[in-house]
């Protein structure tokens, strides 16, 4: 049986509180294209002074919790 894989695009930032803040920007069904998001968002605002909080989460369907992660 073929593991299916879903790649999960977050990005973390620090807050002003000393905190961190996360955002699930997408659920992807292959590597190239949660990048290719990330590339998307590299200089929006809320994301560009945070280049480094991005992360990729990734996840075989029909298992527990997450088998990988990709910080980027």
């Amino acid at each position: 049986m073929i593991e299916k894989k879903v790649y999960c695009l977050i990005h973390a930032k620090e807050t002003k509180q000393g905190g961190v803040q996360e955002f699930g920007i997408g659920t992807f069904s292959s590597l190239e294209r949660a990048v290719e998001e990330k590339k998307k968002r590299e200089n929006v605002l809320g994301f560009k002074d945070y280049p480094k909080g991005f992360r990729i989460e990734v996840f075989i369907i029909d298992k527990d919790f997450c088998q990988e992660i990709i910080y980027l």
